[in-house]
């Protein structure tokens, strides 16, 4: 397919980038060509390191080019005007590349990159203001427009401390827009996000690529590729077919020819299925049992912690008497929306933040009765942080990013630290990238580096924001795999995440909605409902403890509550004047009883009593608020239903059959 300079906006003509830093130059892309239409929606996939960011430096100038050309077509009314010479990009000076960047580019960064004193519509109203283009009242009419348009309006006066990280990224996008640019990139602007965010942001695409704009983006994320125009997969610097592709797809990728990418039909029970994963229900952890170092105190206790955010838009309650205590030798995943407080939590744990009231402890020690230089020097000694955007310093090479705490917490002998960073980098595949500059590689491999130096001073705490969600899928199993072991070794992993495949390896998963933690059995028996509806049920249903072999009701009782077990375990039976009594079943925490008699307006058709040696933990919701929540949760009730259904054929059937 030949394409006209009409049908293009940027084109790439054997476009190659070499870094030099390090021991060997490095080819980050090699002879790369490519044309790109107007109102494409082009996807670029590939591994961390593949040279997808690079690709989209090349095209916005951030980086400067080794070899090749990166045309640019200046479109009028959506179209290139045949007449018009095209623009290359990398022979415009300094001054010239802003105002064309200015001009004709919106860039969408993984990690926002808002000012933290500039209220959201003050961040939005920036780029007019550097080009020359900015008017008072044109420019915060427009702001606010844009802002209206990916639903954050609400918040237009807000600082971006005080929003969510979902939130931010819609900032980021509405300043990427405000001076009307026909092109925009987007490096991983979903990587963080929840699934409900992340389609709120795929939405917001697709309807400026209904405008005519055209939408450059990196993802790793595979379920994204059906709603791309088009996929462009990259290999070690070159186009490749994608997995599972032949060359046709290389065609298609550097020519420009469209993919058949229709979405793939998806049954109810498949809908079924992938909203119980994305709710992070805990799940049981492969392998045997561990044998961990065992400590006479909890590794993280939170009591009663509230933090309050209070600015000249409001009052914004981030966190609300939140309880928690954690374990040494604990894998620990922590979920919820964008805006849920995630974020907010660790800093609590971390000491980065000061809650507005409660108390923390962590490693017995009461953290906010140190000063600020105390918690710096304890949290290096005995934290590990890896944040959500790397931190790592950009004049250093990753092993001396690695080396870096042990110098500054003084930790391991001086002639041991060199050999201890290499084994990290090492462990997170980065040993034959130690001596480069982060900038020379790519976004995953710098998170990569932010674990190693996050476990250089041997932490017994690691905390981590995201680790995950800008890696590909084996990069991110090397992680996992890591954290896994270091909590074979009785170090406690708290990490946050929305990927639902993480909480299925992890001990156990803290739901949060709206500042509060969801009540775990309450997730465990009603991993359907909506996060907020998992909140509702936390706050109506009471807790209740049995002492061993009490009995909670009888066979033919009203029953009133829905039970769900927290702790212990409790044991279902029949009785009946020719057979006496007959055991039915064991349950014991997480799973859920009284459904039966609730659904069908039934007496109880079993008996129950606590089955432990020790007390039992139920957790009671009223009649009325099980029936209300179910009754408003279709997927809810329906499993509800198939579980009732299910156990009053099997009780049925083992007192026929033992009678």
């Amino acid at each position: 397919m030949i394409h006209s300079s009409a049908d293009t906006i940027i084109k790439l003509k054997d476009v190659t980038k070499t870094y030099t830093t390090g021991d060997a130059p490095f080819v980050a892309l090699k002879d790369i060509s490519l044309v790109i239409a107007p109102g494409e929606f082009l996807g670029i996939t590939g591994k961390s390191g593949a040279g997808k960011t690079t690709l989209l430096n090349m095209i916005s100038g951030v980086s400067t080019i080794s070899s090749g050309q990166v045309l640019f077509y200046e479109q009028v009314n959506g179209t290139h005007e045949t007449g018009n010479a095209p623009i290359s990009i990398h022979d415009l000076n300094e001054n010239q590349m802003a105002l064309w960047r200015g001009q004709n580019l919106g860039v969408v960064y993984q990690s926002f990159e808002l000012l933290p004193t500039l209220t959201l519509l003050e961040n939005v109203m920036m780029p007019p203001d550097f080009s020359g283009d900015y008017h008072p009242l044109v420019s915060k009419e427009k702001a606010l427009e844009i802002l209206n348009m990916v639903e954050i309006l609400d918040h237009a006066y807000k600082i971006p401390a005080h929003i969510s990280g979902g939130q931010k990224q819609r900032v980021a996008i509405a300043r990427a827009l405000i001076n009307d640019p026909p092109l925009i990139i987007a490096d991983e602007p979903t990587g963080n996000l929840d699934s409900v965010t992340a389609e709120t942001i795929i939405q917001i695409f697709q309807r400026l690529v209904d405008r005519g704009k055209t939408v450059v983006m990196v993802t790793h994320d595979e379920s994204l590729v059906p709603r791309f125009s088009r996929r462009l997969h990259i290999v070690d610097g070159e186009i490749k077919p994608p997995p599972g592709n032949g060359i046709q797809a290389v065609r298609a990728a550097s020519l420009g020819e469209m993919e058949d990418t229709s979405p793939a039909d998806h049954s109810a029970s498949d809908d079924l299925i992938q909203a119980s994963s994305a709710e992070g229900v805990p799940g049981p952890r492969p392998g045997e049992p561990k044998s961990k170092r065992t400590q006479d105190h909890p590794a993280i206790i939170l009591r009663d912690v509230t933090k309050i955010y209070e600015n000249a838009a409001g009052r914004f309650v981030a966190l609300q008497s939140v309880d928690l205590q954690i374990d040494y030798g604990q894998f620990i995943s922590v979920v919820g929306k964008s805006g849920s407080g995630k974020s907010t939590l660790i800093n609590m744990i971390t000491g980065i933040d000061h809650p507005t009231s409660g108390e923390v402890i962590v490693g017995n020690e009461r953290i906010y009765d140190l000063t600020e230089s105390q918690r710096a020097r304890w949290r290096g000694r005995n934290m590990g942080v890896v944040f959500q955007f790397f931190q790592l310093l950009p004049t250093l090479t990753l092993l001396e990013n690695t080396i870096l705490p042990m110098d500054y917490c003084k930790v391991y002998p001086f002639d041991e630290r060199l050999d201890r960073a290499m084994e990290l980098l090492r462990l997170v595949g980065l040993e034959g990238h130690a001596h480069k500059l982060p900038t020379a590689v790519s976004s995953g491999q710098q998170q990569s580096a932010a674990v190693a130096r996050a476990l250089a001073t041997d932490p017994s705490i690691i905390l981590a924001d995201e680790p995950t969600g800008n890696l590909d899928s084996r990069s991110a199993g090397v992680i996992l795999d890591l954290f896994e072991r270091l909590a074979d070794e009785g170090k406690t992993i708290l990490i946050v995440t929305h990927d639902s495949s993480i909480t299925r390896r992890t001990d156990q998963t803290i739901i949060l909605s709206d500042g509060e933690i969801i009540d775990q059995a309450v997730a465990r028996s009603l991993p359907l409902l909506s996060h907020p509806d998992m909140l509702t049920v936390t706050h109506k249903a009471q807790r209740r403890v049995y002492e061993p072999h009490s009995l909670v009701f009888r066979q033919g009782d009203p029953v009133d509550y829905f039970f769900m077990v927290v702790s212990g375990a409790v044991e279902v039976f029949a009785s009946s004047a020719t057979c006496g009594e007959l055991s039915l079943a064991h349950l014991g925490p997480g799973q859920f009883f009284g459904e039966v008699e609730l659904t069908r307006g039934d007496q109880a058709i079993a008996s129950i009593r606590t089955a432990s040696d020790q007390a039992t933990e139920l957790a009671l919701l009223p009649k009325e608020d099980f029936l209300k929540v179910v009754g408003d949760s279709p997927p809810t009730r329906e499993a509800i239903e198939k579980v009732a259904h299910e156990r009053r054929g099997e009780n049925q059937k083992q007192v026929t059959s033992n009678c």
